[in-house]
């Protein structure tokens, strides 16, 4: 059983460590070794390279160490597979952080379109002057200038962005 739990280790470690040497000549995630092809931040991805090579190095460590303290095999595999899936979801976990800034969240003024605004500096009638509006728009506060072509709006009023 010991021999099992240091080969998963060995393993996993190995995996690991090629993994990161490949990332550092680019060819890790769009290369060679897709990653499951997730946009953005969308899941928690625990069938990965990464997280199962992680799980089995935790699980062998774990398993092997709890074999050597002298422990026996029908008490260190439900640990050391305990310490697996623990690992793997840590992982998991962290990829999905680190993906969450790729998201593009600049703004662009064409999401506003249709959303309600608050109007904050009155808006001058026939395009006579610029005001200014408050939207909530990617999660955040803007500021926008404002222009109407019909009567002038007054500070406070709601209107929708067009």
């Amino acid at each position: 059983m010991a021999t099992f739990f240091l080969t998963l280790l060995v393993l996993g470690v190995v995996v690991l460590a090629l993994q990161l040497l490949l990332g550092l000549f680019g060819l890790d995630g769009e290369g060679l070794f897709d990653e499951g092809g997730s946009d953005g931040a969308d899941g928690l991805d625990l069938f990965t390279v990464r997280a199962l090579s992680a799980a089995a190095a935790f699980f062998g460590m774990v398993g092997f160490g709890l074999m050597r303290v002298g422990l026996p095999g029908l008490v260190s595999v439900p640990v050391a597979l305990l310490a697996g899936l623990g690992a793997a979801y840590a992982v998991a976990a962290s990829m999905r952080a680190m993906r969450r800034f790729e998201q593009d969240k600049s703004f662009v003024i064409e999401t506003a379109i249709g959303l309600p605004a608050t109007v904050a500096l009155g808006i001058p009638g026939q395009r006579a002057g610029v005001g200014k509006v408050h939207i909530i728009a990617h999660e955040r506060f803007q500021e926008l200038n404002a222009i109407t072509a019909e009567d002038s709006i007054a500070t406070g009023s709601s209107v929708y962005v067009v």
